[in-house]
C-alpha cells in the first residue's frame, strides 16, 4: 500500500518545500492539488511539477481535478466537461494514472454540513453527474486513469450511502469512491464507522486520511493523524481486512508547521498497517 502525501498539507509552501519534504519523511508521492499548480494550464503545469518530484525522486501520484457536471446550466456542465478532459489528457501522456476530485457542491447552509450537499441532492442532480461520467470514465479508462470521488462535504458524495448510488448510476469499473473519515466527520449526516467502508468493497479507488476534533460545537482539523476523535487505526484495519492494497493520501488541513505532520503522520499509519497486517 503506497502512502502518498497530499500538496495540500504545504498549501502555504513553494512546492519545492512539499517534495523535498515528502523525500526526507519517506512519503511514496504527492496528490497535487490546485495551490501549487493552475488547473486551466496543465498541459504545461503538470509536467512542470512532475520535473520538481524527479528532481526529489518523489513522483507526482494523483491530480486533484474540479468542476460543476450537475449544474442545471448545460453550457456550464460543458466546460467541466471540457476541462477534465483536457486534465485527463495530460495526465494520461505524462503517466499520472489517478485524478481526484467531485462532482459539484450543493450548499445553503456555511457550517452545518449535514444540511448541504447530498441532503439538498434531487434525482435531476444525479442523473446529471451519471451522464458526464458514464463519459468521462471510459474517457480516462481508454487513457490508463483512475477518476475517484473524494467523499467530501457539501458534495453530491459527501457520505458513503450516496456515493454508492452515484457510483450505481454511473457503472464504470474505473469510477471509484475516494473515503475521506475525517471530512465525514463533520457531517451529521455521513456515516462514523469504519464497518461502512463493506458497502465500498471492490469500489475503493483511493483513501484519504486526515483526523478532526470537536469542541464546543466547532469542528478543529489542527490535529495529527493519532490525535483527534477518530479511530484511524480501525479505518486501516478494515482497508487491510477488504483486501485494498492501492494508494493512501494524508491531507492535514490544519494550522502551523506542516514538516511537523508531514513526519509524525507518516510514522503512525505506518505503524497501524503494520499492526493491521500483523507485521
Amino acid at each position: 500500500m503506497k502512502i502518498v502525501m497530499h500538496s495540500y498539507t504545504f498549501r502555504t509552501y513553494p512546492l519545492d518545500a512539499a517534495f523535498r519534504a515528502a523525500r526526507q519523511f519517506g512519503w511514496e508521492g504527492i496528490e497535487l492539488q490546485p495551490c501549487h499548480f493552475d488547473r486551466e494550464n496543465i498541459d504545461a503545469e503538470l509536467p512542470r511539477c512532475m520535473d520538481v518530484g524527479r528532481a526529489y525522486g518523489v513522483p507526482v501520484a494523483c491530480v486533484d481535478f474540479g468542476g460543476d457536471f450537475i449544474h442545471e446550466d448545460p453550457a456550464v456542465v460543458e466546460q467541466s466537461v471540457a476541462a477534465a478532459e483536457t486534465l485527463i489528457d495530460a495526465c494520461g501522456r505524462h503517466g499520472v494514472a489517478l485524478i481526484n476530485g467531485g462532482v459539484g457542491s450543493l450548499s445553503v447552509h456555511a457550517t452545518d454540513y449535514g444540511r448541504n450537499g447530498s441532503a439538498l441532492a434531487t434525482e435531476a442532480h444525479y442523473d446529471r453527474a451519471a451522464e458526464v461520467f458514464r463519459h468521462l470514465g471510459p474517457f480516462a479508462g481508454r487513457r490508463g486513469v483512475r477518476i475517484v470521488f473524494e467523499i467530501h462535504m457539501n458534495m453530491l458524495h459527501d457520505t458513503v450511502a450516496s456515493t454508492v448510488k452515484l457510483l450505481d448510476k454511473i457503472g464504470c469499473d474505473n469510477v471509484m469512491a475516494n473515503p475521506d473519515p475525517g471530512n465525514m466527520f463533520s457531517t451529521s449526516t455521513a456515516e462514523h464507522d469504519a464497518g461502512v467502508l463493506e458497502r465500498l468493497k471492490g469500489r475503493i479507488g483511493y483513501f484519504h486520511f486526515k483526523n478532526c476534533c470537536l469542541h464546543a460545537g466547532q469542528y478543529d482539523y489542527s490535529v495529527k493523524l493519532a490525535d483527534g476523535h477518530i479511530d484511524l487505526n480501525k479505518y486501516v484495519q478494515q482497508l487491510v481486512d477488504l483486501g485494498y492494497d492501492e494508494s493512501v493520501c494524508v491531507e492535514y488541513c490544519g494550522a502551523g508547521d506542516p514538516h511537523v505532520a508531514a513526519e509524525v503522520d507518516i510514522r503512525y499509519l505506518r505503524a497501524c498497517l503494520a499492526r493491521a497486517r500483523g507485521t
